[in-house]
């Protein structure tokens, strides 16, 4: 499909509103109007590629565990205060039915604008998760990744242009880079759209050398803060001297979402871009390959008034850029 250039999209989550309660990763009536009123919000603000807010979300990993009827441990602490419930892979992992169609459906017939169809990845699945059944990582991985896999499908069968599979854990074992690109490889088999890898909370330069190899049409990632840096930033460094653009579409993050951090400026955010732009689009032609975005979903941010000035300041910012480079 035509997208502007320097397409707009989010990442997934959004702050939940008080009304929304218990959410446990399947729509019910309050996680519904939230939902509309979420998409309704994007479309007034000008987001091109929309999210439908995930929330009905639980957790990323937890939700998974959960449709696949696997027993969970009791809490786990991730970082700050924030805590989730392991899934123990105890026997074969199957999928029951299908666990993020409906909410798919749902927020996409909404809008006429293309909403991302989200997915958990293999390798953040398998980390963020026990395994007792399978005692290989490899194994759990392609296993996690046949579910992913079949959940695609079913995504690309309702009509989603683009399918985005989260996968933040993907530097907790950065020795496993063949393994990550295995589970994608896996999890798009036979998917024929558009497909998308979020990565966040990274340290990037481990990595980023095995992001030419992944099997996607597109990396989002967080880098609002190494943009602030410019090239003194190790990472802005590595990816001027081989744009990862060369390879595949990149979604570059120039909004911070952690909890605390003020509303950016819009010319904090037009530097920003033009700095990405630098490194990711070093010819004119290299343009159509970025997307903008926030680094990672707004969750975290918690406060979803501060989370939508947040999105207005990024549209606001690509506008002025589109219009200074007269596209």
């Amino acid at each position: 499909m035509k997208l502007p250039l320097l397409s707009t999209t989010g990442v997934g989550s959004f702050p939940k509103p008080d009304y929304v309660k218990g959410a446990k990763g399947y729509l019910d009536d309050d996680s519904k109007v939230a939902t509309e009123e979420f998409i309704r919000r994007q479309e007034e603000i000008g987001i091109d590629i929309l999210v439908d807010g995930e929330l009905y979300r639980g957790d990323m990993a937890t939700d998974y565990a959960r449709a696949l009827g696997l027993p969970l441990s009791d809490w786990t602490r991730s970082y700050d205060n924030r805590f989730w419930k392991r899934g123990i892979v105890d026997a074969p992992l199957e999928r029951k039915e299908p666990i993020q169609l409906e909410q798919f459906k749902y927020a996409q017939g909404l809008t006429d604008k293309p909403v991302k169809g989200m997915l958990t990845g293999p390798t953040t699945l398998s980390n963020w998760n026990y395994d007792k059944h399978y005692g290989d990582r490899e194994k759990l991985i392609l296993a996690w990744a046949d579910i992913v896999n079949k959940e695609a499908l079913d995504l690309e069968e309702a009509g989603a242009r683009f399918i985005q599979i989260d996968e933040p854990a993907i530097a907790e074992r950065h020795w496993e880079g063949e393994l990550f690109r295995m589970g994608l490889d896996k999890a798009r088999e036979g998917v024929n759209t558009y497909i998308i890898t979020h990565i966040c909370y990274s340290e990037f330069p481990m990595v980023y050398s095995r992001l030419r190899d992944l099997p996607v049409n597109q990396v989002d990632i967080e880098l609002s803060n190494e943009l602030d840096l410019g090239l003194k930033s190790r990472l802005l460094g590595m990816v001027k001297e081989d744009p990862i653009s060369n390879y595949m579409d990149v979604a570059a993050g120039v909004i911070d979402v952690r909890p605390g951090i003020p509303v950016e400026d819009v010319d904090t955010v037009v530097k920003r871009i033009y700095t990405a732009l630098e490194v990711l689009a070093p010819k004119d032609e290299m343009l159509q390959r970025i997307w903008i975005k926030p680094d990672c979903g707004f969750r975290t941010t918690k406060d979803p008034d501060m989370a939508y000035k947040k999105m207005e300041v990024m549209v606001d910012a690509v506008r002025k850029v589109r219009t200074e480079l007269g596209v």
